[in-house]
């Protein structure tokens, strides 16, 4: 997805900056408000499941910080601490990817004024 938006980034910028004739620039900005419908369906489906990905990481710290502090470190409890680091490492990846839409979403959002 991200090579996809930077490619699409880059055909909009070289697009807009061309002298384009009526019927050129209305097809170009009903292509760029699809791509750009298709992008926000993105974002919001990795919105959700970023938030999701939070929630289990910070009810599965929770649950390892109750279990450490009553019974100390145990063995028999590894892999919860496992799954701990697992939830957190992908949670870090998904706020990554999802900032990276949502920064790239917003520089879309200036071609549809210079477009219009």
């Amino acid at each position: 997805m991200e090579k996809q938006i930077l490619k699409y980034e880059k055909f909009i910028e070289k697009e807009s900056k061309r002298d384009l004739s009526k019927d050129e620039r209305e097809r170009l900005v009903k292509m760029h408000a699809e791509m750009l419908k298709n992008f926000q369906k993105e974002r919001s489906i990795h919105l959700n499941v970023t938030l999701f990905f939070a929630l289990l990481a910070i009810v599965s710290i929770g649950l390892t910080a109750w279990e450490v502090s009553t019974n100390g470190w145990m063995l028999e409890m590894i892999p919860l601490y496992i799954l701990t680091l697992i939830l957190v490492i992908l949670t870090g990846f998904y706020v990554k990817h999802y900032y990276f839409l949502e920064n790239h979403i917003q520089k879309l959002y200036k071609y549809t004024k210079d477009l219009a």
